[in-house]
């Protein structure tokens, strides 16, 4: 079994949280649905939206029955499920390959003692190594295509300082669309979508079952470490309780509010949405 310690995902403005983190038994996740580039709503809600509550409702739904099952198998069914719900929810909309939904995601598994860590995407998994260090687990091609969009939003500050956020979202969306046409493709980047190819690609690996803490977190809580430089992998790893993580989101979030977002660090969001999960084996 895993204990929860503390979870936190927190929409990063007044519209429906894109993310989504959970846990059952031996099990912990989260979950960042990648906003649309089509505009398209499904049943109301963004297709990020959507795609990341349809993942995060599945695994709480297949997960009780799935524990002599490998995890590609439970995420094969995870996404063929998802892939289905999303073809009953559109299928007057058809849409293009890189319009569809997707998502990255970390997922914890406790397998006896062991304990198994897989990534796909951004998101990201924080532990303590043997040699007592904090590690982040979690490789992806995704920051390579996400620094292209914003060499595409620089040129188009430099042109137009006075830029609104809509401004600069029409400036960048060609090259946003670019970007989403490489999702699952080779050379490209890969994530959890409506294809089951990408599982062939996601970043694994097990650590023994010590009792130390573990965390799971989303891009947008990682901006704590990666775009802020305002807290370590260690100190992710000390949010472990609710106060504590709740903390770290008013931290994060009166960062975010203090910060230009177009000519400070620079960014699409002012504020993203966050989700951050740690977890000790019981």
């Amino acid at each position: 079994m895993l204990q929860v310690c503390a979870l936190i995902s927190d929409a990063g403005g007044p519209l429906p949280n894109e993310d989504a983190a959970g846990h059952h038994g031996d099990w912990a996740w989260v979950i960042d649905g990648a906003t649309g580039v089509s505009g398209a709503t499904i049943e109301g809600l963004s297709d990020a939206a959507w795609f990341a509550r349809a993942v995060d409702q599945t695994l709480r739904r297949v997960l009780p029955d799935s524990g002599h099952l490998p995890t590609d198998a439970v995420l094969r069914r995870v996404v063929e499920d998802c892939t289905q719900a999303f073809a009953q929810a559109t299928r007057d909309v058809p849409r293009a390959w890189h319009e569809r939904p997707s998502a990255a995601f970390a997922l914890l598994r406790r397998l006896g003692e062991r304990l198994e860590m897989t990534t796909l995407g951004d998101c990201q998994i924080i532990h303590r190594a043997e040699d007592g260090q904090a590690r982040v687990f979690g490789a992806s091609a995704i920051p390579a295509f996400e620094e292209r969009t914003l060499a595409a939003a620089r040129r188009a500050l430099d042109e137009a300082p006075d830029l609104t956020p809509a401004g600069l979202w029409d400036q960048v969306v060609d090259q946003l669309r670019a970007n989403r046409r490489c999702m699952n493709a080779g050379g490209g980047y890969w994530v959890l979508s409506t294809d089951t190819d990408a599982l062939a690609h996601v970043d694994r690996a097990t650590i023994p079952v010590d009792g130390g803490p573990v965390a799971l977190a989303s891009d947008g809580f990682l901006r704590l470490i990666d775009m802020f430089g305002r807290a370590t992998a260690a100190d992710f790893l000390g949010l472990d309780d609710q106060a504590k993580a709740e903390s770290a989101l008013r931290d994060l979030r009166r960062i975010e509010a203090a910060d230009d977002p177009h000519h400070g660090h620079l960014r699409l969001k002012r504020s993203d949405d966050a989700s951050f999960i740690l977890v000790r084996p019981a």
